[in-house]
């Protein structure tokens, strides 16, 4: 903004920041959190002062001073969303992973209409479901455990809990093998019982598939404990099964296969291009990429692991806890894994759009 040739100069953002009110709460406040709220801060106060007119009392040196540090100190707003550098994909701290962007974008166009027919979307779920897995029939419910547990109950036989199955094996990208929805099918299994979430990739929802018998069986006593998946979960399943339908487009569309499929030397490149730019950093010792073993599934009951590559993160002398406040100030959070007295940034389950965020937050 032009300032009005009556208006007093003001100091830069960069003078203020000098000021030894500002100066001593600089090192406690992250960059990034400074950048963001120091935009501007000159501009409004030029801009106010021009609709104070005559009137307007300019403020001293010292007051804009104590202005902008009280901007700085505020508290944090709380991020919902994490840059998750552990390594796991899936887990009891990540149960879902990121959607797809078809799948957001199913989600948000449902819920900006008004619909004529939610009925439509349960028949196009199993439609997708039965082609995709060769099952005679599908049911999609809202709670995995509720569903499992009913399925129990039930005495049905030749039925398969499987909340990690899915529609691709990891052993196609060198990792652990996981029985696919389809293999178990075309086993002795009648039926198959899945979490959405799981390396299918789609929202949190239960997957019930196999024999119609069985399936109608099951459907009364499964919908009066859990009932059918909200619209907006099925519009967010549908979007993520038609992808599948597309022949080798899930790796490249479903961002928990995006990660899953990742080739060891691309994760070494970027640890490699990363480790001398955070080793710049005040706060640690040594940024050493590492090449490991680490869980990319973890749930507790069932963990697969893999090799991987990380950031081996050593503090210099009393820096740890400056370094964890510097990474749960960021936005979104880092979160990392402590082990051997260091900070492990595993890259197995960083999207490269976050690679210069892990950065950033060191400078």
């Amino acid at each position: 903004m032009k300032p009005e040739p009556s208006l007093p100069k003001l100091p830069t953002i960069s003078e203020l920041l000098k000021h030894p009110t500002v100066e001593r709460i600089v090192d406690r406040v992250n960059q990034t959190t400074i950048a963001k709220r120091a935009a501007g801060f000159v501009e409004e106060l030029q801009s106010n002062l021009q609709k104070g007119g005559a009137q307007g009392v300019v403020p001293s040196i010292q007051q804009m001073a104590e202005r902008l540090a009280r901007r700085l100190m505020e508290p944090a707003e709380q991020s919902h969303s994490a840059i998750n550098a552990t390594g796991a994909i899936w887990g009891d701290r990540w149960p879902a992973p990121p959607l797809a962007e078809a799948a957001v974008h199913e989600m948000m166009q449902l819920a900006s209409e008004y619909q004529v027919s939610p009925d439509a979307l349960s028949v196009r779920v199993e439609h997708l479901l039965t082609e995709l897995t060769g099952a005679e029939a599908a049911w999609v419910g809202s709670s995995f455990e509720a569903v499992a547990e009913v399925v129990r109950e039930s005495g049905e036989k030749k039925v398969e809990i499987v909340a990690q199955a899915g529609l691709v094996d990891p052993a196609d990208f060198g990792l652990t093998q996981v029985d696919t929805i389809q293999t178990r099918l075309s086993s002795a299994t009648k039926v198959v019982v899945c979490e959405g979430s799981g390396l299918l990739g789609g929202p949190r929802c239960a997957i019930v598939v196999g024999s119609r018998k069985q399936i109608a069986d099951l459907n009364r006593p499964l919908c009066e404990v859990d009932g059918i998946a909200e619209p907006l979960t099925l519009a967010a399943l549908a979007a993520t099964l038609e992808i599948y339908q597309t022949a080798d487009q899930a790796i490249y569309k479903i961002p928990a296969l995006q990660l899953l499929s990742t080739p060891l030397e691309n994760l070494e490149q970027r640890c490699e291009r990363l480790a001398p730019l955070m080793a710049e950093s005040d706060l640690l010792a040594e940024a050493r990429p590492t090449q490991c073993d680490s869980a990319w599934y973890d749930t507790g009951e069932v963990k697969y692991a893999g090799p991987t590559w990380a950031l081996k993160l050593s503090f210099a002398d009393g820096m740890r806890a400056k370094v964890a406040a510097r990474f749960q100030a960021c936005s979104p959070v880092i979160v990392g894994r402590e082990q051997q007295d260091a900070l492990w940034l595993d890259l197995r389950a960083v999207f490269p759009r976050w690679d210069q965020q892990l950065v950033t937050a060191l400078e």
